[in-house]
């Protein structure tokens, strides 16, 4: 493999010359090694497995420690090749928080941000597709709300019913005491 760079370079097994290839990459190649996988809806409407991850896109992790969350696209590193989503973070040793990077290969697209003329232009996305993609994220974001609204509904309940459960013991607590310190009183 030649020193410089070549678009036309096909592969390797090496794992060396397959690391010098992504590292010595042009910043305008870049983007396309930080491609994710698409939701089956959206493969479906755009006719394409993977896209390149923009700020601003809805993602959820399939793999790692962080499997299962999901959040929007909040930071892209091209030298890295990671991407940071909103809301995944660590707590250091000092106690400070800080944003987790991933690797877009274990993200899969949820939601694309189609602010982006170009981007939709690229994958022939009509207005009435472009709508379809914004009511479908608008349902899911309800959903998600009514689900949270659910979930601190139950949670309230659940703490009713402990804090009623509590008293009843409480009572029972203070009866039984009470009777064997009659008990007590009569011997």
């Amino acid at each position: 493999m030649s020193n410089k760079w070549k678009k036309s370079w096909k592969s390797s097994k090496q794992p060396s010359k397959q690391k010098k290839y992504r590292e010595n990459a042009p910043y305008h190649h870049r983007n396309k090694f930080l491609s994710a996988k698409l939701s089956d809806d959206l493969k479906d409407k755009i006719g394409t497995g993977t896209l390149p991850v923009r700020k601003g896109d809805k993602a959820e992790i399939m793999r790692g420690d962080y499997e299962g969350l999901s959040g929007t696209v909040d930071q892209i590193d091209y030298t890295d090749y990671k991407i940071y989503i909103n809301g995944i973070n660590r707590e250091r040793v000092d106690g400070t928080e800080t944003k987790v990077a991933i690797d877009p290969s274990n993200v899969k697209l949820i939601k694309l941000e189609l602010e982006d003329h170009k981007r939709v232009e690229k994958y022939e996305l009509t207005e009435e597709e472009k709508e379809e993609i914004k009511s479908k994220e608008v349902q899911e974001e309800s959903e998600e709300e009514q689900d949270k609204e659910q979930e601190s509904e139950d949670t309230t309940e659940e703490k009713e019913e402990v804090k009623e459960q509590n008293k009843e013991k409480d009572s029972e607590d203070t009866t039984k005491e009470d009777e064997e310190q009659d008990e007590e009183g009569d011997k």
